[in-house]
């Protein structure tokens, strides 16, 4: 649950509490919602409604809300940057539990463990299960498959053809589930500019052709793990072909992502009320400690400095 709670999800997840019946009356006024606090909102959600309700509300929460780090998931390419995606943003936030994914054809197969403490919880795996099957169908999986896969005997079908199991139940945690889908037609692989602010960020200078289009070409999705092989054939071109021209052009793939980056890190720091943990995340860093460390080697100073040095100069104060 720490990932929801960290990126402000949770908010976002108990708004969807409205469309059930009394859903609000789980989280009294004033409640102040940790991870331990969700998790037993979930575990209140199971008991009155049992456990299908959890899968459509991740489901909800994948497809209906409009958070920021909702976007950047949605405005994956493929199921595989969706499983890249969740992993980065686990590791972000410092989450316990940890999702290990296996994608083939049209399969996508997540194994659940953590890094500290307890497995995770049934309900967090059920949600997770939802929210995952809202973010294939957003990018255009269609008739969607889900089974929970446990230790012992046959598999528990949560979903058939886009349909939930109203009637679902199982004993265990569901560390194990499959989501299958029968055909898959991107949405859209563009990337979701949130601020447009030039002059807040690095230029990029008189710059040789291959380096403006391999600026062209990542940010269109900023937030992706991008790798040379990959952009070498957006490219038409190979990896190997790529690094040449880029060495002849005195310039590095790597030297590059970055700057693309913190480009973009400058101008949502800028532009937007976004944490800087949120900024971060959806720049495509791996962490903190990571953003904050390309964002000094190019700007000479953290993030946070940089965001409140710019509020200053723009003669404006943070309320």
């Amino acid at each position: 649950m720490q990932e929801f709670v960290s990126f402000g999800l949770h908010v976002a997840l108990i708004r969807q509490l409205a469309w059930l019946p009394r859903g609000y009356d789980l989280v009294p006024a004033g409640t102040v919602v940790t991870s331990a606090k969700l998790r037993s909102i979930m575990l209140a959600l199971e008991e009155s409604n049992g456990p299908a309700v959890l899968v459509r509300l991740g489901r909800h929460l994948a497809a209906k809300e409009q958070e920021p780090i909702l976007t950047m998931l949605r405005h994956s390419a493929t199921p595989a940057v969706i499983a890249d995606r969740w992993r980065r943003l686990e590791g972000y936030s410092h989450a316990r539990a940890r999702s290990e994914f296996s994608i083939t054809g049209k399969s996508m197969s997540i194994h659940r463990g953590v890094v500290r403490g307890q497995p995770p919880a049934r309900v967090e795996n059920l949600l997770l299960q939802g929210f995952l099957i809202g973010l294939l169908e957003a990018v255009g999986a269609e008739n969607i498959d889900s089974t929970i896969l446990p230790s012992h005997g046959p598999a528990i079908r949560v979903m058939r053809k886009g349909r939930i199991n109203n009637k679902l139940d199982f004993t265990g945690r569901g560390l194990r589930f499959r989501i299958n889908w029968n055909s898959f037609e991107p949405v859209s692989s563009s990337y979701p500019f949130l601020a447009n602010m030039p002059g807040t960020a690095p230029a990029i200078g008189a710059q040789r052709p291959i380096v403006r289009q391999l600026f062209a070409i990542l940010e269109q999705d900023i937030g992706r793990s991008w790798t040379i092989d990959e952009v070498a054939e957006a490219l038409e071109t190979s990896g190997r072909t790529l690094q040449r021209r880029l060495q002849q052009a005195s310039s590095r793939f790597s030297d590059i992502l970055r700057l693309v980056r913190v480009r973009e890190a400058c101008r949502l720091l800028c532009g937007t009320t976004l944490s800087v943990g949120e900024i971060g995340f959806w720049c495509g860093f791996t962490d903190n400690a990571h953003f904050s460390r390309d964002f000094r080697r190019l700007m000479a100073m953290p993030p946070s400095v940089y965001r409140e040095a710019s509020i200053g100069h723009a003669g404006l104060t943070r309320a």
